[in-house]
C-alpha cells in the first residue's frame, strides 16, 4: 500500500519535477513513510533459521564460478550481509520500499558518494535477481529500484612535468622504478604487486600480466626509461626475495598495495599533486589515444572486456581535438 501511495506521488509529479528532484522526493517519501503499513511488519530479527545465509553463500559460489576477482567476491558478501543484518527480515518478506529506505538511510548517515551508492544498488540488484531466477524467492524486489544517475567527471591524467617532478622528488631507486613500471604496463595496483622478477622479460621489453579482473593473462611492454629504472633498482638489492618490488629494509618482504599508496600520497604532498596508483594507468592510456593509438589496441593493453570501460580512462585532450578539427576540416 505505501509503495503504490509513494508511485502515485511521484507520478503526479513528474511533469513538475525534474529527475533530481523526483528521486529525492522519492526518498524523502521513503524515509517518512517507512513501515506505516496496514499490517504489522515483523520486524524481529530473525535468528531461527537465518535461511537468507545459505542462499548467500551459494550466490558467491556462482560469482566465483563467473571468475569474479576475490576483492568482488569479499565487497558482495559484505554489502548484502550488512543489508539483511540492517533490514532484519526474511528474504522473501524484503520489499522495494525497504531498500529504498536502507538505502537512504545508507546514504544520509555515512556521506557516501552517488557513485558509492549506484555500486551498492548494483551489488543488491545482482543478488536478488540471482536469487529470483534460482527461484528461492517468487519476486525481485529490485525490479523498481531505479539506477542512481551519477554525474561523470572527467579524471585527469597526470602531466609529463607532474611525473617528472614526482620522479625528481623520490627518495630511492626502488620508487622511481615502480613509478615508471606503473605507467609503462598501464597495471592495476594489484596486478603490480603481484609481479616476480623472473615475469620481466628483458630482451623482449615485457612482461605478461596476470589480470585481476576476468583473470586472463594480457602482455604489457617497457619503455626505455622503464627498462633503465628497473635495472638500476634490480641491481641495487640484496635480497633473494622473488617479489618484483620489496620493502627497503629486513625482512624484505613484497611491497604491499597500501605501502605503494602511502608513498605516492607522501610523494604527491610534497609535489602539490594529486598522486594515487591508478592515475599512471590512466595517464599511459590517455597517452596511447592522443598519439593515435586504436581504442581497439588500449583497450586489449588495458585488459577491458567493453570498449566503453576504455573510454573512461581515454582523456581526450581539447588541443587533440582542435588540431584534427584545423586538419581535416577547416
Amino acid at each position: 500500500m505505501v509503495e503504490k501511495l509513494i508511485q502515485s506521488v511521484i507520478m503526479a509529479m513528474q511533469d513538475s519535477l525534474d529527475d533530481e528532484q523526483l528521486r529525492m522526493l522519492e526518498n524523502v517519501l521513503a524515509l517518512n513513510l517507512h513501515g506505516m503499513e496496514i499490517k504489522e511488519e515483523c520486524t524481529q530479527l530473525v535468528t531461527s533459521e537465518r535461511h537468507w545465509e545459505k542462499i548467500l553463500r551459494m550466490y558467491i559460489a556462482s560469482k566465483r564460478l563467473e571468475n569474479c576477482a576475490e576483492s568482488t567476491l569479499i565487497a558482495y558478501r559484505r554489502c548484502i550481509t550488512m543489508l539483511f543484518e540492517g533490514i532484519n527480515k526474511k528474504i522473501h518478506e524484503i520489499t522495494t520500499n525497504d531498500l529504498r529506505y536502507y538505502l537512504a538511510i545508507y546514504q544520509e548517515q555515512r556521506k557516501i558518494s552517488l557513485a558509492y551508492l549506484e555500486t551498492l544498488r548494483h551489488y543488491i540488484s545482482s543478488f536478488f535477481g540471482w536469487a529470483t531466477d534460482e527461484g528461492y524467492i517468487n519476486r525481485d524486489p529490485t525490479r523498481r529500484l531505479k539506477r542512481v544517475k551519477v554525474p561523470q567527471k572527467i579524471m585527469k591524467p597526470y602531466t609529463a612535468e607532474e611525473r617528472e617532478h614526482l620522479k625528481d622528488i623520490a627518495k630511492s631507486e626502488r620508487d622511481v622504478a615502480l613509478m615508471e613500471l606503473m605507467y609503462s604496463t598501464a597495471g592495476r595496483i594489484g596486478e603490480i604487486v603481484s609481479i616476480n622478477r623472473n615475469d620481466v622479460d628483458f630482451v623482449n621489453r615485457e612482461i605478461i600480466i596476470y589480470g585481476q579482473k576476468g583473470k586472463k593473462e594480457r602482455k604489457v611492454y617497457l619503455t626505455e626509461g622503464c627498462m633503465y629504472h628497473l635495472k638500476k633498482y634490480l641491481t641495487s638489492r640484496k635480497d633473494d626475495n622473488p617479489a618484483l618490488f620489496v620493502g627497503e629494509r629486513k625482512p624484505y618482504n613484497r611491497l604491499g598495495v597500501k605501502a605503494i599508496q602511502d608513498m605516492l600520497k607522501k610523494l604527491g604532498k610534497a609535489a602539490g599533486i594529486h598522486a594515487h596508483p591508478h592515475k599512471f594507468r590512466r595517464t599511459l592510456l590517455t597517452d596511447a589515444g592522443a598519439r593515435g593509438v586504436p581504442l581497439q589496441e588500449i583497450q586489449a593493453y588495458a585488459g577491458h572486456v567493453k570498449p566503453d570501460t576504455t573510454m573512461l580512462y581515454v582523456v581526450v585532450k581539447q588541443e587533440t581535438v582542435k588540431a584534427s578539427f584545423m586538419r581535416l576540416l577547416a
